[in-house]
């Protein structure tokens, strides 16, 4: 699944996952890219936030509708006011806007 290339990208994230696979019992890709939008927006602009926004980055651009609502609605929209929106790349800027200009699809 694609969460896992996510995980692979960002190590830091991996507490993260093991804890929501475990009290879930499976994995919820926009569960847990929600549960990674928030401790992004904890940690701020660190390293591994940048890896993570590069990495988001890049699989919008190379996914398929599915990939991008979860990146749209899980991380960018619930970050949307935050800071840390001003360091999002052109394809999730794009992501946030609203969906009347005319964004991504879903």
């Amino acid at each position: 699944m694609w969460v896992f290339g996510v995980v692979s990208a960002v190590p830091e994230l991996t507490p993260l996952y093991e804890s929501h696979v475990r009290a879930n019992g499976s994995l919820d890709g926009e569960v847990f890219l929600g549960m990674a939008s928030r401790w992004a927006a904890r940690q701020g602009p660190t390293e591994p936030v940048t890896r993570l926004l590069s990495t988001l980055e890049r699989d919008y651009a190379r996914s398929g509708p599915k990939v991008r609502g979860i990146i749209e609605g899980s991380f960018v929209e619930p970050l949307a006011a935050d800071p840390l929106a001003h360091r999002f790349g052109p394809n999730l800027r794009r992501a946030g806007r609203p969906h009347s200009l005319g964004h991504g699809e879903r």
